[in-house]
């Protein structure tokens, strides 16, 4: 069973968010799930017929900004990540669909995933485990070669340039995370420059916060994957209380996005034995 539905955040922002039931079960275990910066939900169809199938809750949450959780006047947007750890993230958590399950594990794509990291580590939710999925540092020195490094540099640079002289990103024009308002950019280029999080307007030192996060934690690195490699994981990881890490060996070509609808079962297996021996004990 699927079906859609809105949630009134923190400061009265619609925030849109699907449910996928799987057959059978009286109270499954649930997973919450963050999509990647300016990718919608509806992305990731594939994926969560996979885990509905395995009998697995999916209530997938639609980030500001993407068809199901609008904005209007995506300049005048200034939410950022905090806003999405603070109030959108806490009223997904109070649903009766996430608070009545038996178990309720945050998973989260890429930037969903620092997001599901940085929410647990802040204390504004409490998921019994944590899995993100292509998400690592997209600090410039993670990657492999001087010329990687520099166009990382560079590329960062260019973005904040951008978005500073437009007041939003315009994503849609030069291919990567789609229209976003300027707080987002700016807490996703402050990590892409020092490696560290640091939000804006919000005081909370969410980096001693993630050194000692304690809840059960997996982060998958993706074969193929051309934006975050296993070392940017690595260190995101390392930041995290030594978070555990897997790599996902992929049969087919796949990249940091195409994962979702081309092998969605080969990326969600690993998340349920991870989870089968987590329950296990």
């Amino acid at each position: 069973m699927r079906r859609t539905a809105v949630a009134l955040a923190g400061d009265g922002h619609s925030i849109g968010y699907e449910v996928r039931e799987p057959a059978g079960a009286e109270r499954p275990p649930a997973i919450v799930f963050l999509p990647a910066l300016g990718v919608p939900l509806s992305y990731y169809d594939r994926l969560f017929d996979v885990w509905a199938g395995d009998g697995r809750r999916v209530v997938g949450v639609e980030h500001r900004g993407q068809p199901m959780s609008p904005i209007t006047g995506i300049r005048r947007g200034r939410f950022g990540y905090s806003d999405m750890i603070r109030r959108d993230l806490p009223v997904v958590f109070e649903l009766s669909e996430v608070r009545d399950a038996a178990q309720v594990v945050l998973v989260g794509h890429s930037m969903g995933g620092a997001l599901a990291l940085l929410s647990a580590a802040a204390g504004t939710v409490a998921p019994d485990a944590i899995v993100t999925i292509a998400t690592g540092t997209s600090w410039c020195s993670a990657e492999f070669g001087a010329r990687r490094r520099v166009q990382r540099y560079v590329g960062t640079r260019t973005v904040r340039a951008i978005t500073r002289t437009l007041g939003y990103w315009p994503g849609h024009v030069f291919g990567f995370a789609g229209r976003q308002p300027s707080t987002v950019m700016r807490d996703w280029a402050y990590e892409a420059s020092h490696g560290q999080f640091r939000l804006h307007r919000d005081p909370f030192d969410y980096e001693a916060a993630l050194a000692k996060l304690d809840t059960p934690r997996l982060m998958l690195g993706i074969d193929g994957d051309d934006l975050i490699n296993p070392r940017a994981v690595a260190l995101l990881a390392k930041r995290a209380a030594n978070a555990s890490r897997l790599q996902v060996r992929m049969t087919d070509e796949v990249n940091h996005f195409s994962w979702a609808r081309r092998a969605p079962a080969e990326v969600a297996a690993p998340i349920d034995r991870w989870l089968t021996t987590l329950e296990s004990h």
